[in-house]
């Protein structure tokens, strides 16, 4: 009769609308999750942690149904790489006790997934020039991070002198997941996104995290070339680097910000490099933001890192004792026997 081609079934007015499970709400405008499939994911978290254990062949199959959830929640994702990691330590067809790693992360996933299942897509304000620039150094058992917020003057010129800036030397006693894996420069990585954190909670400007923009793009810099990639990308399995990405996104949710994180050269990135080392030259003293990493209001890092070390030394040694190999055959031989979840439970 409209000359449109649709059922009059698939035709319904209104603000809020689902298409394959996910949910746009023109009225708060916002984008999520299902209420089915938010319910779903809530209850088996529920039950996993109630039990205490999991079937890890089960753990894959749901796997797969949150990183559908997440793609629309993206400031949840990078939690979901410390459960691949578990997932890959064991067989598919034993049942597993729950880490303490573990439970906290999927408590963060419930709680989060309760308070809201949609994320809001407001206007987007973009941030033109680098809100900051840092860089991390570990030489021997000398560890170090170090960043700066550009000041930018009339002609768009960066005037050193004025810009805030931090400088923050590592101890074992500060951060002792640095030294983890014994010479802290084979934790290069996450702490080179330790700086980007901490370049976002310390150099942030006051507005930022008013939230009246709905989401605002952050640009910082950076010249490591994987930190730039675990944020483009949203998550990592390695420890540490997957907890302090868990941190950021948790700091850019609280914000309401996106961050694009550009790489760019180590020469160009002098400044940042000499900060951390603990040379301040050029800076001015009295725009130092002083912190120490005990001081930082962080949101997840402190218990997710203390739990996360005794995950890993548990990890490694599960790996020495089994070969990876034996468990491939063995997820072969469990997916020809049990019965798909997507049969067992459909959503």
């Amino acid at each position: 009769v409209l000359g449109f081609p649709f059922s009059w079934l698939k035709t319904r007015g209104g603000f809020t609308h689902n298409w394959v499970g996910y949910e746009v709400c023109r009225r708060q405008w916002a984008l999520g999750i299902s209420e089915t499939r938010a319910n779903w994911a809530i209850s088996w978290m529920s039950g996993v942690l109630d039990a205490g254990v999991v079937h890890v062949g089960e753990l894959r199959e749901a796997l797969g149904r949150l990183v559908f959830v997440y793609g629309a929640l993206s400031y949840d994702k990078p939690f979901l790489g410390p459960l691949f990691s578990f997932m890959s330590l064991h067989s598919l067809s034993t049942t597993q006790r729950l880490p303490l790693f573990v439970k906290l992360v999927i408590t963060w996933l419930r709680e989060r997934l309760r308070e809201r299942r949609l994320q809001k897509v407001g206007k987007r304000t973009t941030i033109q020039q680098a809100l900051f620039r840092v860089d991390a150094k570990a030489e021997g058992l000398t560890v170090g991070v170090g960043g700066w917020a550009p000041h930018y003057g009339p002609d768009g010129e960066v005037i050193t002198s004025k810009s805030r800036w931090f400088s923050i030397a590592l101890t074992e006693q500060d951060a002792p997941w640095a030294f983890i894996k014994g010479a802290p420069a084979r934790t290069i990585s996450a702490l080179e996104l330790l700086a980007t954190t901490l370049g976002l909670a310390l150099l942030s400007p006051p507005n930022l995290s008013s939230g009246t923009c709905g989401s605002v793009s952050v640009t910082g810099m950076t010249d490591s070339l994987v930190s730039s990639s675990v944020v483009t990308r949203g998550m990592s399995t390695k420890f540490p680097l997957c907890v302090v990405a868990m941190e950021l996104s948790a700091q850019l949710e609280a914000r309401g910000a996106e961050l694009l994180l550009d790489w760019i050269p180590r020469d160009v990135n002098a400044e940042a490099d000499r900060l951390a080392d603990g040379d301040s030259r050029g800076f001015n003293p009295e725009l130092r933001v002083h912190a120490e990493m005990r001081h930082v209001r962080w949101l997840v890092l402190g218990r997710l890192m203390q739990t996360g070390i005794a995950f890993h030394n548990e990890a490694k040694r599960h790996l020495t004792k089994r070969g990876r190999s034996s468990l491939r055959k063995q997820a072969t031989h469990f997916a020809k026997k049990r019965l798909a979840l997507r049969e067992r439970e459909p959503w």
